[in-house]
């Protein structure tokens, strides 16, 4: 039996666990996808590279498990950004901004790449659990929006999301391609409390 470096047997395999999926996702991040082998994940987490599939099926896997401990953490992070004793339309703009500041922790075009470079595999447990958690927090993101829209009680209250929801994501494409995020920050929360005017005014015609 391999000697284990925690109290127990559980959580000697949890650390070892985290330990392959921070060296993924340390090899993704510096060398990118075309590196990442079972030996590059072994040698970078210090582990025998037959050892991996102790812990998990594939390298695939921990890339969905890479992305699946961000999602709850870019959560977190956004939301606690958003003032609870705001209006609704600062609400929108407060989290629009800690949404594009996040990028500069978690980019989401690379943690986005986690899924798609991944290889299908539909038995795969890790998979359907990682898209689940994806659907989860867009669902959850969409219906923050959305709410604070019918807070504002305006016609259209899905349209007026939608324009949000695209305001956002153009601003994430803007911040991966180089742009500064805090030259981004201003205009975007402009942009989103225009919006809210524009909405309120429509809402009068």
């Amino acid at each position: 039996m391999p000697k284990i470096e925690a109290p127990t047997v559980r959580e000697h395999h949890a650390m070892v666990k985290a330990k392959l999926i921070g060296a993924t996702e340390a090899i993704l991040r510096e060398k990118g996808p075309d590196s990442l082998s079972a030996g590059a994940v072994a040698e970078q987490a210090g582990i025998a590279r037959n050892s991996i599939y102790r812990y998990v099926d594939s390298v695939d896997d921990l890339k969905l498990l890479a992305l699946e401990q961000h999602v709850p953490r870019w959560s977190e992070a956004v939301f606690s950004q958003v003032d609870p004793e705001a209006d609704p339309a600062e609400k929108l703009a407060s989290f629009a901004v800690a949404s594009l500041r996040q990028t500069q922790d978690s980019s989401h075009g690379f943690l986005m790449s986690l899924m798609r470079t991944a290889r299908p595999r539909n038995t795969s447990h890790v998979r359907m659990q990682a898209e689940g958690e994806v659907k989860t927090i867009h669902s959850q993101v969409f219906g923050f929006i959305r709410e604070q829209w019918q807070a504002l009680d305006v016609a259209e209250p899905e349209v007026w999301a939608g324009y949000v929801h695209a305001i956002i994501f153009d601003s994430f494409g803007q911040a991966e391609a180089g742009a500064d995020v805090e030259k981004l920050a201003g205009p975007l929360h402009d942009s989103v409390l225009a919006l809210a005017r524009a909405a309120a005014m429509d809402k009068v015609r």
